[in-house]
Order: structure tokens, then C-alpha cells, then sequence
């Protein structure tokens, strides 16, 4: 039997939006997509398909469920992030064969160069994936990883439903802290924003020197004065003349008795 979507002509609006397609699904209100799609399955993925389906866990023999990725044997182009949600847009669709004697109304797209009776070829347009992962307590299987699948195109967007669109699930109210995101890193979120605040300002300290002495003109007689004195009011850098007359700092007693062996006059 050929597996269904969880949901059709269906987009999703915002993560609320997906959330609860999820507890639709948890509540039984929508199926799950249990295993892999098939070639055929894959070729009946049009505009407004929506996928729920289950990681496969690291132990599934013990429980037999889950898949382990996605595959729908389409080309997909980098991923782009907006709201929690992964798009990607399709690369060299497929073409389609198109029998010009159906009455379907899936015949968009022929050329007036078609002969008539002769089966031909046309290009449809590309969709766009969108996903959304989560990570969801169940009652009895512990904590597991549940993803949103869902393609539309540009021009059908306007043309599909919405959750609040279906009573089925326009009733349903998701309990808080059910469906956590599983883009959110609380530690990576944290530290992204330490690094946007910006560094707080720290004023010219000048490193301190050592005590010199000075000539004290009234007695003649030297005096000790600390070399911490602070550059002149006003100013957030010490001038150079300030620099230039501080005393280098004494050399180690020991550094003092070596350079006297060696160079007596030179100190």
C-alpha cells in the first residue's frame, strides 16, 4: 500500500504552525510517516505535502521505528535559515511525461509544437523544502527526534491551506515545552550574545615605575617621590614628555653586583 503524507495541500506559516502538526500527530489526529518513500512515493510529492516522521534512535532493534535520514530523490540547493526553518530550493527538476490525449488536468505546461497523439516532455516548476526538527518526550520511548518535511512551490504558496483553515486542527492546543527546537543551543545562543555587547571601556593606566629622585631646591636635599603620578587632567593617553622623564626601573641587587665585575665604570 502506497504511503500518504501526513498532510496535503498544506503549508506551514511559522514553527507554531508545525508544532502542532507534531501533537496532531502525537494525538493520533494525523499518521506518521514510518519508513522511507518509495520511487513512487517520491514522484507524488507535489505542492503542499507535509512529512512527519521519526530519527531512527541509536537502539532500533529495540523498537523497530524511525528512519534514519530523508530521501525523496530530488537535487537540492543550499540551505537557507528564516524562523527556525531550513529552506531549500530544487535544482534541474525532472522532466514530466505528458500523454497530450488525457483529459487530466496535470497537462500544464504542453507546447503548441507537440504533435498531437506523440507523448512529450515539459519541465515543471521547481519546489522548495522546507524542514523544522524538534525533539519530543514521548510517554513511553523516552526522548526522541521528530522532523517536518514540507515542499510547495512560489506560485501555489497563496493557493494552500493552513492549519487554521482545518477544525481538525484548529482545535488543537500544544502544551508548552512539548516540542523543543532542535536548532536551539541555549550555550551557543548565550555566548553569541556576549560577544555582540560591547567590550566595556578601559581608561590609560600607565604601568608603575619605581620611586626616583628629584632635586628638592629649598634645602638642597633629595626627597623620594612616587613615580604613580597621573598624566594631566583631561587627557585619556599620558604625553610623551611624561613617558620620556620617568625613571627606568632599578636592576635586581644581584644583576647590580655581575655588571659591576664586568663593566665597573659603566655603572
Amino acid at each position: 500500500m502506497q504511503q500518504q503524507p501526513t498532510c496535503t495541500s498544506l503549508r506551514v506559516r511559522s514553527p507554531q504552525d508545525a508544532q502542532i502538526i507534531f501533537h496532531a500527530v502525537a494525538l493520533g489526529v494525523l499518521p506518521m510517516v514510518t519508513r522511507r518513500l518509495d520511487t513512487e512515493e517520491r514522484r507524488s510529492i507535489t505542492s503542499g505535502c507535509v512529512f512527519v516522521w521519526e530519527e531512527r534512535g541509536p537502539s532500533p532493534e529495540a523498537t523497530g521505528l524511525g528512519i534514519e535520514r530523508w530521501t525523496d530523490g530530488k537535487r537540492w540547493g543550499p540551505s537557507r535559515v528564516r524562523d527556525e526553518f531550513l529552506f531549500y530550493q530544487e535544482r534541474d527538476p525532472e522532466p514530466v511525461d505528458v500523454d497530450p490525449n488525457s483529459d487530466s488536468d496535470t497537462t500544464i505546461g504542453s507546447s503548441p509544437l507537440a504533435q498531437p497523439g506523440v507523448p512529450h516532455e515539459y519541465v515543471r516548476v521547481s519546489l522548495v523544502k522546507q524542514t523544522y526538527s524538534v525533539f519530543v518526550e514521548t510517554p513511553t520511548r523516552g526522548r526522541k527526534k521528530w522532523h517536518l518535511i514540507a515542499y510547495f512551490t512560489h506560485d501555489s504558496l497563496d493557493y494552500l491551506r493552513t492549519v487554521s483553515d482545518l477544525p481538525d486542527l484548529a482545535r488543537i492546543v500544544v502544551p508548552p515545552g512539548n516540542y523543543r527546537s532542535a536548532r536551539h543551543n541555549t550555550s551557543r545562543n548565550s555566548r553569541a550574545q556576549r560577544d555582540e555587547r560591547p567590550h566595556p571601556f578601559t581608561p590609560y593606566a600607565p604601568y608603575p615605575s619605581p620611586p626616583r629622585l628629584v632635586a628638592q631646591p629649598s634645602n638642597g636635599g633629595p626627597i623620594e617621590r612616587s613615580g604613580h603620578a597621573s598624566p594631566p587632567d583631561g587627557q585619556s593617553l599620558a604625553p610623551l614628555t611624561y613617558l620620556q622623564n620617568l625613571a627606568p626601573p632599578r636592576r635586581h641587587p644581584l644583576d647590580e653586583e655581575a655588571l659591576m665585575a664586568f663593566c665597573p665604570r659603566l655603572c
